[in-house]
């Protein structure tokens, strides 16, 4: 592999809006409830400025060859005031081209934005979500060492109690 990891930048929004979009579809394809809101490329673009540059946050890019082929977002966040510690690192997406999957690049860009976690004085874990509907995203997440936390469970209005 010849991919490269590092921070975002502006000019990447582009090339970033598109992975983006390949992973909104992607979900949504993984389930019906997921329904991509409509962002255009110029807002996105628009919005990249104060996503690179947002203190506590963090946007790094893998690229090989010149083109983008994954992403991965981190942000330190409040936790609940019934959770310890007070803060901790989240990411809040994860993106590998499908060509470029099993191959370790997903594990490089969590490595990426862990140590930028480990940077901010008082983070000691990272949370996240995956979607119940895709038990690859789950094999992966937990070969990285993530266990269940909370479980978030949906039932449309009108389901009878038992």
């Amino acid at each position: 592999m010849t991919a490269i990891v590092r921070r975002a930048i502006p000019t990447d929004a582009p090339a970033l809006y598109d992975a983006w979009e390949d992973m909104r579809a992607y979900q949504a394809s993984r389930d019906s409830r997921l329904v991509p809101a409509p962002i255009t490329r110029d807002d996105f673009v628009g919005a990249i400025d104060a996503m690179v540059t947002r203190p506590g946050s963090a946007t790094f890019i893998a690229e090989d060859r010149g083109a983008l082929v994954g992403f991965i977002r981190g942000l330190i966040e409040l936790n609940q005031p019934d959770r310890l510690p007070e803060r901790h690192a989240t990411v809040g997406y994860l993106y590998v081209a499908p060509t470029h999957r099993r191959t370790g690049l997903g594990r490089l860009l969590f490595d990426a934005v862990t140590d930028w976690a480990r940077a901010h004085d008082g983070i000691e874990h990272i949370e996240m979500s995956v979607l119940a509907s895709d038990p690859e995203a789950e094999a992966f997440w937990r070969s990285l060492g993530f266990t269940p936390f909370f479980q978030r469970l949906h039932a449309p209005l009108g389901v009878a109690a038992s």
